[in-house]
């Protein structure tokens, strides 16, 4: 995955939502049942859920997840928490 693709997918997934939902984007269960649980969790559409989880899995997939948190701690136009959660999720 290029730093272009990475950008790319990081806008698909939400800086936010690749912050608060790592951990069910990590999660071992089928990109089905994770993208259900995000319309859950947020009442999100679902095909924005399905969106969410398939670019977080290629993120992950192609061992990019460091360098996107290093982007979402450096954004500027990301939440404060959101920035601070990333900071820390890189220490």
């Amino acid at each position: 995955m290029t730093d272009a693709e990475l950008q790319r997918a990081l806008r698909s997934v939400g800086m936010a939502a690749l912050v608060t939902h790592l951990d069910l984007f990590q999660s071992p269960a089928d990109p089905a049942s994770r993208a259900e649980t995000l319309a859950l969790r947020t009442r999100w559409a679902a095909t924005a859920c399905r969106t969410r989880v398939n670019y977080a899995q290629a993120i992950l997939t192609a061992g990019r997840l460091r360098d996107a948190l290093a982007l979402i701690a450096a954004a500027e136009r990301v939440a404060p928490a959101t920035r601070a959660k990333a900071r820390q999720m890189l220490a």
